[in-house]
């Protein structure tokens, strides 16, 4: 039993590893390089947010189907998230949107942002404008309560100094099941739960 619960915490610890490393990739990607960039991004998007069939480096557009993310490819075919549950809102119109909110296991939020299309005439892959993770910082606030500020750091936009921005701003989309999902700058959480 004991074995068992150490390999568990081994897996674990590699996991979130694998992930840091992921995210510093994409961040130490030169942002002069779009197209470096791009592939980053979508290799970090396979590890945190797999599609059930094919990668996010070959998909053509993202549309959101009732309640549902789904990924379109040159040939026509289509895929949803590996774990549906990853998907909780999204920005702008159903068939085009403008940006995707995932929700990882922990309960940490990822922004995906979307560019927009060329309009060559040609079935071209999507391009990514960012990728914002959000993080928080937590301060006493009574016995029972803490608030937190949320941050959201870019991965592909960089600041001044080549560094990756920073933001801490309130923001609103769209549930998938069509109702407001408000993410506020500061909110409170209960020590307890």
């Amino acid at each position: 039993m004991n074995m068992l619960t150490f390999d568990k915490m081994k897996n674990h610890t590699k996991h979130k590893t694998f992930i840091a490393e992921a995210v510093f990739e994409v961040e130490s990607a030169n942002i002069d390089k779009g197209v470096e960039k791009q592939v980053k991004a979508k290799q970090l998007l396979d590890r945190l947010f797999p599609l059930e069939h094919g990668s996010h480096s070959n998909v053509t557009a993202y549309l959101i189907d009732y309640r549902h993310v789904m990924a379109y490819f040159r040939d026509g075919s289509h895929s949803g998230l590996k774990y549906p549950k990853h998907f909780v809102a999204y920005c702008g119109h159903k068939e085009n949107p403008e940006s995707i909110l995932f929700r990882d296991g922990k309960g940490s939020h990822v922004e995906l942002t979307l560019g927009t299309q060329k309009g060559t005439g040609c079935v071209e892959l999507v391009t990514i404008d960012d990728i914002q993770l959000e993080t928080c910082t937590l301060f006493p606030h009574e016995v029972h309560e803490m608030s937190a500020i949320r941050h959201w750091i870019s991965l592909i936009k960089a600041d001044g100094q080549g560094k990756p921005r920073a933001y801490s701003e309130a923001k609103e989309y769209t549930s998938k099941s069509g109702e407001g999902y408000d993410l506020l700058c500061c909110y409170k959480l209960n020590k307890d739960s």
